[in-house]
């Protein structure tokens, strides 16, 4: 972890985009940053189903819709469940100091099975930790979108899975109002994905290049509909 840290801090002294060599962690350096935002999620974060997660992925595309002068810190890291990116992306968030920060960290969650106590405590543990490092950080969490509207969900028990993801999307919804943090409803405002099965990509799971613009638009939505006082 120290390893990271270093390698993070040695990234954001330079002013142009990096990765990782395991192309796990990426920094977009803007010449003169006005805003640093760090991206925590796992493969739907680091752009997995695009030809190239690090020009299209949703966090690049919210950068961009965010305006000149933003440091993107994309911490996606596929297949990573909370509990893990609390150890993995935590500290670099914290390093980073941004002062915006976007979590999506449940559907992984949820897939696998993981309780809903200890995702619930999980998730209410990384906020205390970011807000305890700065109390007027932005925070945008994201909850989990409808899965059987998913070709990857279209073979599981459906009734058992729209209650488990109301059951998820009932706790964070309640984490986040707890703590004063930005909800983004995915489940909610991308209901549209009925409609246009090009959101997602060749794999049945991942969004797509548009479906990642898209999902962009709806954080940046929440962010437009919620500006900071």
């Amino acid at each position: 972890m120290l390893f990271l840290c270093l390698l993070f801090f040695s990234l954001t002294s330079c002013t142009t985009s990096h990765t990782i060599t395991s192309n796990i962690l990426s920094v977009q350096q803007a010449p003169t940053s006005r805003l640093t935002y760090v991206a925590l999620g796992a493969s739907d974060t680091f752009g997995i189903g695009t030809d190239d997660p690090q020009t299209e992925s949703w966090p690049v595309d919210l950068t961009q819709q965010l305006g000149a002068g933003v440091r993107l810190v994309n911490l996606g890291i596929p297949n990573i469940h909370l509990a893990n990116a609390l150890n993995v992306e935590l500290p670099i968030a914290l390093d980073a100091h941004p002062q915006l920060v976007t979590v999506w960290l449940a559907v992984n969650d949820l897939a696998d099975q993981v309780p809903l106590s200890s995702y619930s405590h999980d998730l209410d543990q990384l906020l205390t930790s970011l807000q305890a490092a700065n109390p007027q950080l932005r925070i945008a969490v994201a909850n989990v979108p409808d899965l059987t509207l998913l070709p990857h969900f279209q073979n599981v028990n459906q009734q058992l899975l729209r209650e488990q993801i109301s059951a998820y999307n009932t706790a964070i919804a309640s984490i986040v109002q707890r703590h004063h943090a930005l909800l983004v409803d995915l489940y909610q405002r991308w209901h549209e994905l009925a409609t246009h099965p090009e959101y997602i990509s060749n794999d049945g799971f991942h969004p797509s290049v548009i479906g990642y613009l898209r999902i962009a638009e709806i954080f940046y939505q929440v962010l437009q509909e919620n500006p900071q006082p």
